[in-house]
């Protein structure tokens, strides 16, 4: 009995599109792809959260994933009775578009963003830069990680269709003319 209902469980639940964490694949628009940022560390790791999706990363590729901007910025969220800083909020933005390889964009610019709060001691400033360093990371893992969904989702119904016109098509087979008698 145990095994029907898990059974009927596991069904249930890949009818819903359900996916372990992690467990996605880019569609077939997406092969290859090209990844093009201005900030390397972003573009190494997209790209190997992308190999790692079962993608292929090349340069030339049709497709290309072009992070535009990423902003870390602090802002106090909280002062104590001596009005210093007693918590701050770090806010988190990647900005990136899915453009086409002849720089005509497939998608809008989409955002993600992130925030967290942490407190800050003054007389534990060393641990509290690190802890911020520490958030920062986790941040731009998360985004990546973001990104990556939001690939592995794209739908060719999704992408404009100005740049579909504009893409290069395969040249139209040659028709076979009549032989002249």
């Amino acid at each position: 009995m145990r095994l029907v209902w898990l059974g009927l469980l596991s069904i249930a639940l890949s009818a819903c599109g359900f996916h372990l964490r992690g467990q996605f694949t880019l569609p077939p628009l997406l092969q290859p792809v090209a990844v093009v940022s201005t900030v390397p560390t972003l573009e190494d790791r997209v790209s190997a959260g992308i190999q790692r999706m079962g993608g292929i990363v090349s340069a030339d590729a049709p497709m290309q994933v072009h992070i535009t901007r990423e902003t870390v910025t602090r802002q106090t969220s909280t002062v104590d009775r001596l009005a210093k800083a007693a918590e701050y909020t770090l806010f988190y933005e990647l900005n990136f578009q899915l453009k086409y390889a002849s720089g005509v964009p497939a998608q809008p610019e989409r955002s993600i963003r992130l925030r967290r709060t942490y407190q800050f001691d003054n007389t534990r400033i060393v641990g509290k830069f690190d802890e911020e360093e520490t958030l920062k990371e986790d941040m731009r893992q998360q985004a990546v990680a973001q990104l990556l969904t939001q690939l592995a989702r794209t739908q060719a119904s999704e992408l404009s269709a100005d740049a579909i016109a504009s893409t290069p098509a395969a040249p139209a087979p040659a028709q076979a003319q009549p032989a002249k008698p």
